[in-house]
């Protein structure tokens, strides 16, 4: 039987494979760029004035990327924790999704 987690990461794994010649068309940087850069900065280190105004997270941190799975980095873009605006209904699922696989491209060691 599966724990909540792993059934969190099939999800994943199946909502994306479900999704890849969507993914394909979507270019989760540009939408990095659109919606998140004005409080996470174009590096994710949330150094930004709006940033430091709202508490935004630093999505740039090892630490922080290695403690969030993807289904929580979906979830938050879905719900829009603290101050962050939902994107639950104003992006697709293939946008959802590209934009988790563009917080991921932030890491830095």
């Amino acid at each position: 039987m599966l724990n909540k987690p792993a059934l969190h990461g099939l999800f994943i794994v199946l909502a994306l494979s479900a999704s890849l010649p969507a993914l394909a068309d979507v270019d989760g940087q540009q939408l990095y760029r659109q919606h998140c850069v004005k409080c996470h900065a174009e590096d994710g280190r949330a150094n930004t004035m709006r940033g430091w105004l709202y508490f935004a997270q630093n999505l740039s941190k090892a630490k922080w990327q290695d403690n969030n799975s993807d289904s929580d980095i979906l979830e938050a873009i879905q719900d829009g924790p603290g101050a962050m605006p939902d994107y639950a209904d104003k992006l697709s699922e293939a946008e959802q999704l590209a934009l988790v696989r563009a917080v991921r491209d932030l890491r830095k060691p």
